[in-house]
């Protein structure tokens, strides 16, 4: 039966912990106790406090064996196979955080979590996160998270860049149907390709964080570009094709294109 690493760590660990948290406070005090009897030249103190060292030494041994012995029968790669998923979501509803799941990918903008059960390990944005605790990770994503909210953002610069690589893909398009149109609907990941057209840019500025961006600009409710035209975004029919992009409110959409086009 899979365990929950919280409970092994508060539970089934927590006595030998203790033990080792004891054992290294009266240690402490015995070094004092040992210093104390150098300073002032007490041989016999020192005699005793040297014996009473080894006696805890022997109890830290003790406990690390114990500790050597029980860890190894906690099996992580079943916890993160059977147990990871549902203490993650209590986790992220703790924090308030929106979701994507279907495991073992999460998406929470901007970030992407991956469950790794065969290597041990999850990596947020492909990067390993060795903190296994739901918890842990759930928090950390959130002052993340929270931070990025808190940097400044310019709306209409990054409006800007939307506009002008739109207009790139809808002349692309001219170009290829032979037809002159406007205002039609892009696909987003082809905006984003535009926007990033070397790897380096696509890993100093992911999809994820696209994404996250265009969130910020429906939380502005600042949807007009400095040309006046608005920004428009919406479904697609093929799932694949679309971005999982939070709205003015925090809720997960999924929509696949998008437009600028004038009001009126």
């Amino acid at each position: 039966m899979s365990q929950n690493l919280d409970e092994f760590l508060d539970q089934t660990l927590q006595e030998d912990l203790k033990s080792l948290n004891n054992a290294h406070r009266s240690m402490a005090n015995v070094v004092r106790r040992v210093k104390t009897a150098v300073d002032q030249g007490n041989l016999e103190a020192l005699q005793q406090a040297l014996a009473r060292y080894g006696e805890l030494l022997d109890r830290q041994h003790e406990t690390l064996r114990s500790l050597q012995e029980e860890l190894p029968a906690f099996d992580l790669q079943v916890y993160l196979q059977e147990e990871f998923h549902r203490g993650f979501m209590e986790a992220l509803a703790a924090e308030d955080l929106a979701v994507e799941a279907e495991y073992p990918v999460y998406e929470i903008l901007p970030f992407k979590v991956r469950a790794l059960p065969d290597k041990e390990m999850v990596t947020i944005d492909d990067r390993v996160w060795r903190n296994l605790r739901p918890g842990v990770l759930a928090a950390h994503l959130k002052k993340s998270i929270d931070r990025l909210n808190a940097a400044s953002f310019d709306t209409q610069r990054f409006l800007q860049s939307l506009t002008a690589a739109y207009d790139t893909e809808m002349a692309k398009q001219i170009v290829k149907n032979k037809i002159d149109v406007s205002e039609q609907e892009v696909l987003l990941k082809d905006i984003y390709n535009i926007l990033t057209p070397l790897p380096r840019q696509k890993r100093d500025y992911p999809a994820q964080l696209f994404a996250f961006d265009l969130h910020r600009v429906l939380k502005s409710g600042c949807l007009h570009a400095p040309d006046g035209r608005k920004l428009w975004l919406g479904n697609v029919r093929n799932i694949r094709q679309a971005m999982v992009i939070l709205d003015a409110q925090g809720q997960a959409q999924r929509f696949g294109v998008m437009k600028f086009y004038k009001e009126g």
